[in-house]
Parts: C-alpha cells; sequence; structure tokens
C-alpha cells in the first residue's frame, strides 16, 4: 500500500512540474524581449545600425528597410562617427520620432542629446 501511494505522489508531483515548465518559459522570453538593444544613429541620413545583429535600418521612399547592407548610395553616410543610443525595441524606426525630439543636433557623443 506505501508503494502504491508514494507512486501516485510521485506521478502527481511529475506532472504538475510538467505543468508548470511552459509558463516559467513563457515568462523568460517575455523578459527579453523587453530588454535593451544597442544601435547607432546617423541622423544626417537617419540610418540606425545594430552592431550586435549587422543589420541596418533606413527609408526608401517613405518606408522602412533593413538588411546586413546598406543601398550603395547611402553607404558613404556611415563612416562618419554616429550617435550610440538604447532603445527598448528590436525595431529602431519604431522610437523614430522619440529619437528625433531627443537628438536634433549632436556630435556623435551619447550624451549631448537635447534634453526638451
Amino acid at each position: 500500500m506505501l508503494n502504491h501511494k508514494s507512486l501516485v505522489t510521485a506521478v502527481l508531483l511529475g506532472v504538475g512540474c510538467a505543468l508548470a515548465a511552459p509558463a516559467t518559459f513563457a515568462d523568460t522570453v517575455t523578459v527579453e524581449k523587453t530588454g535593451k538593444h544597442h544601435y547607432v544613429y546617423y541622423a544626417d541620413h537617419q540610418i540606425y545600425f545594430a552592431p550586435e545583429t549587422k543589420t541596418y535600418y533606413w527609408q526608401t521612399d517613405g518606408r522602412w528597410q533593413s538588411g546586413v547592407t546598406l543601398p550603395e548610395e547611402d553607404r558613404t553616410y556611415v563612416t562618419t562617427k554616429g550617435i550610440e543610443l538604447d532603445l527598448d525595441t528590436d525595431k529602431p524606426y519604431e522610437r523614430h520620432e522619440w529619437v528625433l525630439a531627443h537628438y536634433k543636433h549632436h556630435d556623435g557623443d551619447r550624451h549631448d542629446k537635447d534634453d526638451d
């Protein structure tokens, strides 16, 4: 009888742990998505570069584009020093209006932002 109760208890504990595991995993994914993402912003031509993913973000005909290389006509604009900034999104253009408002004038130093 004691072995039967032990077996039932072990099975119930195992089922309970298995059911709890997906919720824990989902919480971890949510935390990662709300983290900071690092960019270099080239204000003169409104180009973003994500060093970690080696991805550029730029506008063509008013639409945001992304890729591992810039169009040839934009490549010369990223040779100057850009502004280093962290945003809470993996799509920097989602915060572009905020970036425009805070980094109107710069000398390439992340601490020289315009405080309104």
